[in-house]
C-alpha cells in the first residue's frame, strides 16, 4: 500500500506480490465495491469465478476525484491529470496477497477492466 500512496497522481499501473510463494491459484471469488454492473459482468466474461473459493478478486473503483498533491502542478494543467483509479487486490482471508493499482483520468472502462484482469491473470498464471 505504501507504494501506491507514495507514488503521488500517477498514470502507470502498478503491481505487488506480497507473497513471493503465491501463483497460479486454483480458483478466486470476485467482489466488486462498490457494485458495478459493467465491472462485474467484464470480469464474468473473462473468468470462471467460484463463490466458495478462499482467494477473493476485490476490485474497486474511483472516478471524479482530484489529487491535492503540489508536485504535480504540471499534470494538472492537462487532461494527463488522474481523476480516478482501478483496484485488483487478490486476498486470503485478511491477508493481502497480489495488488495491481492503476491511475485514470477518467472513470474506469471495460477496456480498463479487461486490460487489469489480463494483467493480474498474467501475473498469477491463472488459467
Amino acid at each position: 500500500m505504501t507504494l501506491i500512496f507514495l507514488s503521488g497522481c500517477n498514470d502507470n499501473a502498478m503491481t505487488k506480490l506480497y507473497d513471493k510463494n503465491f501463483s497460479n491459484p486454483s480458483c478466486l471469488r470476485l467482489i466488486v465495491y462498490p457494485t458495478d454492473a459493467i465491472i462485474e459482468s467484464s470480469m464474468n466474461e473473462l473468468y470462471s469465478f467460484d463463490k466458495e473459493c478462499e482467494y477473493k478478486l476485490q476490485v474497486s473503483k474511483k472516478a471524479g476525484i482530484t489529487c491535492n498533491s503540489t508536485h504535480n502542478v504540471g499534470k494538472k494543467t492537462t487532461s494527463q491529470f488522474p481523476s480516478g483509479y482501478l483496484k485488483m487486490d487478490v486476498t486470503k482471508g485478511a491477508k493481502i496477497v497480489y495488488s495491481y493499482y492503476i491511475d485514470l483520468t477518467h472513470a474506469p472502462t471495460k477496456s480498463n477492466v479487461e486490460d487489469a484482469f489480463l494483467r493480474v491473470k498474467k501475473d498469477l498464471k491463472l488459467q
